[in-house]
């Protein structure tokens, strides 16, 4: 009879656990936070997936409000996508992916307070031990 390391399969009164599969998860690495209530160009940044969330909130809405987000190509200025148009008080959270390149984004507001944080998804693997 041979014993295999670190089996018993099969074998009665066997207390040791088989080993728990790693699994593939994806966490949000923050890129930036920016606040205010003006219109503002952000500086730009590198994505390596092309991929970001962007959670966003506004506040002190006064009238003919607007809260505009919109993704920019740093490679040559063309807007991508307006990922956020809000008028008056209101939060949420969009989504934006295309292939990956340096962004920036561009903040069209008026007579509203906002902060709005984009993040990166990063895969990771998760072994147990």
């Amino acid at each position: 009879m041979h014993a295999v390391a670190g089996s018993c399969a099969g074998t009665l009164g066997c207390t040791e656990k088989p080993a728990a599969a790693s699994r593939r998860d994806t966490y949000w690495r923050k890129v930036n936070t920016w606040t205010g209530r003006d219109r503002l160009q952000t500086e730009s940044w590198p994505s390596d997936s092309g991929a970001m969330r962007i959670r966003w909130q506004t506040s002190h809405a006064g009238t003919s409000s607007l809260f505009q987000v919109t993704i920019h190509s740093a490679i040559s200025g063309r807007p991508m996508q307006t990922v956020v148009d809000q008028q008056g008080d209101g939060g949420g959270t969009a989504y934006f992916s295309d292939d990956p390149r340096v962004f920036f984004a561009v903040v069209d507001s008026k007579n509203i307070d906002w902060t709005f944080t984009i993040e990166e998804p990063v895969d990771v693997i998760i072994t147990p031990k």
